[in-house]
């Protein structure tokens, strides 16, 4: 029996049918076991984090003392780099101030007199350093309470001019000593009621018996080239003292072009002037100051030499960092040598040195500073 063209099509037909039939059903079967087995090992995982997000804390031995071990590393960093940036620390001397005015004007005296280019000076003669609340006409006498801090920022400033003249500044033209909010209202509030005082007194007794860190701010504005800015800049990286050179700005102090303009300008408008024999007068001597050739030539020169033109004008703030520690240092040295002095009372008299040596002592340790650049 044999089939007919019509069936044999049709036989072929249903057979590419269950043939497709089952491979897609094979395939929706595998998607659907992947799937299943995909979702239970993100269970498992999310259960795992769960139960490892949720256990409570049992730390080791190891890292126990991996802790302790930092810890105390840290501190010995710390204390050693405390000590490393307080190298230059000083103590607050504490003078009356009757006696810190004194020092004041004498230490002002002989910083103006320092050499430099105003008029052969480091500042004009009526320059005072940042101290005019307390010199001249209407100065007034400072606190008592004020006078340490003045004292430290007198030193400072003096010393700085110091290095301002031994790297060649040509004139120091402005000084301002900065402070803080927190200072000032720290003075403001001195008087205010003794009880609440007494109260933050006691709070904080253990905070004022640490080291206190303190910083003093001034703002400079120098005339100097570009040499003697970095001697300055290099000046300041060698100290001992915690410093820190902060918005560090110059600009020119003349501008020959400008000037030269302005000049021109100013020359021309006395040509087209009304013809008066004072604006006349005026003119003509005006014109030999336009047509002076050494004037003309630095005005239009191209190529411009540093230490040839006029000084640069440099503003900077100075941020002078004291930590505390070497005042404690001494205090305690002090404490020592003195419950030591009664065992030494019966030595000779002839071990102690005589008061000239005793003055070359006290020269070294100030010439040693010096020559390390130290403003201290």
């Amino acid at each position: 029996m044999s089939l007919s063209r019509q069936q044999m099509i049709g036989a072929v037909g249903a057979g590419i049918f269950v043939v497709c039939a089952g491979g897609l059903g094979w395939m929706l079967y595998s998607a659907w076991s992947d799937k299943g087995e995909v979702e239970e090992r993100v269970t498992e995982e999310t259960d795992a984090f769960r139960r490892f997000n949720e256990s409570a804390i049992y730390p080791s031995k190891a890292s126990i003392d991996s802790v302790k071990s930092n810890e105390t590393s840290y501190a010995q960093w710390y204390d050693s780099a405390v000590t490393l940036a307080a190298r230059g620390d000083r103590a607050m001397q504490i003078e009356s101030a009757s006696k810190f005015k004194q020092l004041l004007e004498r230490e002002v005296r002989r910083v103006r007199e320092l050499p430099g280019g105003a008029g052969g000076k480091i500042s004009a003669p009526t320059f005072l350093f940042g101290f005019e609340q307390y010199l001249g006409e209407g100065g007034v006498l400072p606190k008592e309470a004020d006078v340490p801090r003045l004292a430290v920022q007198l030193g400072s400033i003096c010393r700085l001019a110091d290095a301002f003249a031994e790297a060649g500044v040509y004139e120091v033209k402005s000084v301002t000593r900065l402070e803080e909010k927190s200072d000032k209202s720290e003075r403001e509030d001195s008087g205010s009621s003794s009880s609440a005082k007494n109260k933050k007194q006691a709070a904080n007794k253990e905070a004022e018996d640490a080291p206190k860190m303190t910083k003093e701010s001034y703002a400079f504005e120098i005339l100097a080239r570009p040499t003697a800015i970095v001697q300055v800049l290099n000046k300041l990286t060698a100290c001992e003292r915690f410093v820190v050179v902060r918005n560090l700005s110059f600009r020119q102090s003349v501008d020959s072009i400008v000037d030269h303009i302005a000049a021109a300008k100013k020359a021309e408008d006395a040509k087209n002037a009304p013809s008066t024999g004072s604006r006349r007068r005026r003119g003509a001597a005006a014109a030999p100051a336009d047509a002076n050739p050494e004037a003309l030539a630095l005005a239009s020169r191209i190529v411009a030499d540093p230490e040839g033109d006029e000084p640069l004008t440099v503003s900077f703030t100075l941020d002078v960092y004291d930590f505390g520690r070497p005042a404690q240092a001494s205090a305690a040295q002090e404490t020592k040598d003195a419950d030591a002095a009664p065992a030494d009372a019966g030595k000779a008299d002839s071990a102690k040195p005589s008061a000239a040596d005793a003055k070359a002592e006290e020269k070294k340790p100030a010439e040693k500073k010096a020559e390390k650049g130290d403003f201290e």
